[in-house]
Parts: C-alpha cells; sequence; structure tokens
C-alpha cells in the first residue's frame, strides 16, 4: 500500500523520484556525457576507461535521492522482490567488488562495483515503487519516438542530422569508425539515433518495441492507439540500425508473445498482430526495396569466412575463453576486460574490446563467481516461467515482463551491452526489477493483484 502522509514534502519527492525513474528510461539510450576523469591507454577505446556522467546517471541518482527523502518522510517497509532475482543480483554486485582485488585496474573496477551497487539501488526502487504499468510504458514509448525521430532522418539523409548538443556523433560514412554496410565501394550509413552505436540503440528500440507490442495485444484501445503511435516509427528505426542481434532479440520476444496467444487461442489477439504485421510491412517496405543490395550483404548466408564482423567476434570469443581460464577464480576486475586483452596479447588483429557474448566477458571479469549468480539471472526466470505457465499465460504483465527477458538474454548470446554499456544496464536492471516485482505474491508486494489482468484478457 501507499504510505499515508499528510506532510506534503512527502508528495513532492515522491512525485520527483518518479519523474526522475522516467527521464532515466527515456535518456537510457542517450550517448550526452561529461568525462570526469579522462585515463587515456592507447589504443584502448577512451570509453572503455574514462570515468563518464552519463545524462542517464544524473537521473538515476536523483531517483534514488528523492525516494531516499521520501523514504525518510514516509517511512515503510522496502521489499526485495522474488527471492530468485534479488540474492543472485546481491551476489553478482558482491562478485563484482571481490574481482577489484585481483584486476587489471583497481581504480576502473571499483568505479564499475559502485556503478552496480546503484543499479542494485534502481532495481530495489523499481520493486517497492513501480506500482502500475504506465509508469513504465509511458517512458518507454517516448523513448522509442525520441531516437526513432533522429535515426530514421539520419538514415535517409546519411549523415548526422546535427544535434551534437545532445550527444549525437559526427556521422560520415566516408569516415573510418562510423558503423557502416559496405557493398562494394558504397558505405551505407547505419542509424545511431542519440546513442553510441547502432547496435546499443538497436538493443534499446527492440527491448522498447517488445513492451510496446505487450501494450498492442492486452492493453485497452486508448493505450493501444498511442502505443502504435511510437511502435511504427520504432519497428522502421530498427530496421534501419542494421543490428542484427537487436532484430534476432526482438523477433524472439514477439513470437514468444504471439506464440502464446495462439495457444491459448486468444485470436482477437492474434488478428491485431497480423494487422499490425502488414502495417509494419508496408511502412519499411520501400526503405528495404530500395536497398536490397545492403540488407543482402548485411543478412549473409552465414558463411563466417566471409563476414568480416562475425570473424572478430569468434576472434574475440577465444581471447576471452583463454583470459577466463586463466583468472577463473575473481576475474580480472569489472570493465577490465579490453586491458586484459591488451595485456595479454601482444598481436591482436582487432580493436580491443569485450567479447560479444555476455555471460563470457561477466566470466572474464568477476570469475566463476560472478558467471554462476548471472547465468543463474538468466536461467532461473525461465525455470520459473515454464515451471508455472499455466498460470503466467493468463497474467499480461508477466507475458510482457518475461518477453522482455528474452529479448534482453538473446542479445546477451551477441552482444555485451547490457552487461558493460549505461544504456544496456540500465535496461538489463529494469527487466530484472519488473520479473522480480511481478513475481512476487501480491501479499508482499503492492501491486494490485491480479494487475487489471482479468480487465486485459475479457478485452483482449
Amino acid at each position: 500500500m501507499r504510505p499515508s502522509s499528510h506532510n506534503p514534502l512527502f508528495y513532492w519527492f515522491d512525485l520527483l523520484a518518479r519523474i526522475s525513474f522516467a527521464l532515466t528510461i527515456i535518456f537510457a539510450p542517450l550517448r550526452w556525457r561529461i568525462v570526469l576523469w579522462q585515463r587515456p591507454v592507447f589504443p584502448v577505446y577512451g570509453d572503455y576507461t574514462d570515468f563518464l556522467l552519463f545524462a542517464t546517471d544524473v537521473t538515476l541518482v536523483c531517483t534514488l535521492i528523492f525516494w531516499g527523502s521520501s523514504l525518510l518522510l514516509a517511512p515503510r517497509r522496502i521489499t526485495f522482490g522474488s527471492a530468485s532475482i534479488w540474492i543472485f543480483l546481491a551476489g553478482l554486485t558482491l562478485a563484482g567488488f571481490i574481482s577489484t582485488f585481483g584486476g587489471e585496474d583497481y581504480v576502473l573496477s571499483r568505479y564499475h562495483s559502485i556503478r552496480l551497487v546503484f543499479l542494485f539501488l534502481f532495481y530495489l526502487y523499481i520493486v517497492n515503487e513501480i506500482t502500475l504499468p504506465e509508469w513504465v510504458i509511458v517512458p518507454v514509448g517516448l523513448q522509442v519516438i525520441l531516437q526513432s525521430v533522429v535515426a530514421i532522418r539520419q538514415s535517409l539523409l546519411q549523415h548526422s542530422v546535427g544535434l551534437f548538443s545532445l550527444g549525437e556523433l559526427r556521422l560520415d560514412p566516408a569516415k573510418a569508425g562510423i558503423s557502416v554496410v559496405p557493398v562494394g565501394e558504397l558505405r551505407f550509413l547505419r542509424a545511431y539515433g542519440l546513442a553510441d552505436h547502432p547496435n546499443i540503440l538497436g538493443g534499446c528500440l527492440a527491448f522498447g518495441l517488445v513492451l510496446l507490442l505487450a501494450v498492442l495485444i492486452y492493453g485497452r484501445n486508448r493505450s493501444r492507439w498511442l502505443a502504435l503511435t511510437a511502435f511504427l516509427p520504432g519497428l522502421l528505426a530498427l530496421v534501419m540500425t542494421f543490428s542484427r542481434s537487436a532484430w534476432i532479440g526482438f523477433l524472439i520476444g514477439a513470437s514468444f508473445m504471439v506464440g502464446l496467444e495462439a495457444f491459448a487461442h486468444r485470436w482477437d489477439s492474434v488478428k491485431r498482430v497480423i494487422v499490425l504485421g502488414s502495417l509494419s510491412l508496408l511502412l519499411a517496405a520501400p526503405f528495404v526495396i530500395k536497398n536490397i543490395p545492403v540488407f543482402g550483404s548485411r543478412v549473409n548466408s552465414g558463411n563466417i569466412s566471409s563476414d568480416d564482423p562475425m570473424r572478430e567476434r569468434m576472434f574475440l570469443i577465444r581471447a576471452g575463453n583463454t583470459i577466463f581460464v586463466e583468472h577463473s577464480t575473481i576475474g580480472i576486475g569489472l570493465g577490465a576486460s579490453p586491458l586484459a586483452m591488451k595485456s595479454r596479447f601482444a598481436d591482436f588483429p582487432t580493436n580491443f574490446q569485450p567479447p560479444h557474448y555476455t555471460l563470457l566477458v561477466a566470466a572474464m571479469e568477476t570469475g566463476v563467481l560472478g558467471a554462476a549468480f548471472y547465468f543463474l539471472l538468466m536461467a532461473v526466470p525461465v525455470i520459473i516461467f515454464v515451471s508455472r505457465w499455466r498460470t503466467f499465460a493468463e497474467q499480461p504483465l508477466m507475458i510482457g515482463a518475461f518477453a522482455l527477458l528474452l529479448a534482453l538474454m538473446t542479445i546477451d548470446f551477441f552482444d555485451y551491452y547490457p552487461w558493460l554499456n549505461a544504456a544496456g544496464r540500465i535496461w538489463q536492471w529494469l527487466a530484472w526489477g519488473l520479473w522480480s516485482a511481478l513475481s512476487v505474491n501480491s501479499s508482499a508486494y503492492p501491486f494490485p493483484n491480479p494487475l487489471q489482468t482479468a480487465a486485459y484478457v475479457r478485452e483482449a
């Protein structure tokens, strides 16, 4: 239950915490940052070693400060959510601190371990205070719209749109280091939006689209129309990122929800998705048809020998496995995998960076203990959902939260930003928080039970 307090300051702090939480989600992909401490280690990419303050860091800290102030003014019991999440999450946070003692860069690893503490507090805020889906869906929709408008324009113009004050990179497809799809002499610019890389933007869009699709399937008529205004441009922007992992992540999450509706014979929902798919195809078709050679180059036959990005990823995974075997006890320290690559390998054919496989990066940086906790955070929700699927299949919010976890787990197999990047971490910890909050008994958590499920299912 919400606390009963007549202190007007409580309501102001509570409101400011909610606004800050919404801004944390909206700003999650935003590249804008302040360099707190520049620590160049040539030729390692500066973002791997510098101490950075992102816009979403500011809003996250504000969320926690305002929430803490509201707790002081109106004390109430803090719950930790599902034990199947918070125990492993606390263990992962502890493993991060332990990793600093044998780390490649003690200061850098301690910086990242402190970040994990703030993320754990962010998780607690979600579990205790986010009691209505609108408080997540509305900022997610705004995030998708904001990034989509910029990304679509970038892709059509094939250069930046001039929002450099918001962190937009100066995008020139002819410039080295800019992510493009090469087709013969053509270098086709992938959409960045206001994010640091097309893959990061693609992931954020994929996660947002999964939640918006849940609204389109289970929501009321008005909420469906509002979600549609964000979903359609978001899907087009996702296509324009040319992020294969994000495409697959979205398809996995979406297919899960649609497949569950079909299995439950909720044909009205399936028909809505068919109509939505048709609209999406009509919207994306002109862009796809115009750039068929680009898509042909990106969606190759699967032959790794002819795919430079895939060859690079395979090399990084082999190198990461070597480092993990040599430092399996407590790892080489949070955030230090690029530095460990530089120290371990004299001849490195690509940029020094973590392997594009989140579980392996967690194992490298935090050892077997951290890897075990991260694996359990991925696996246990699947086990719980499968074991209780008959119950959860009738709860739309549980389905949406699990679909989001599936999308994140899919991308975990292809990239590392849910572990290391600020935007990826916000989405990963948000997903854990939502799942944890929804999976506990209603008597231990302030969500109304059954979370308006009956109303949603009747309308579906």
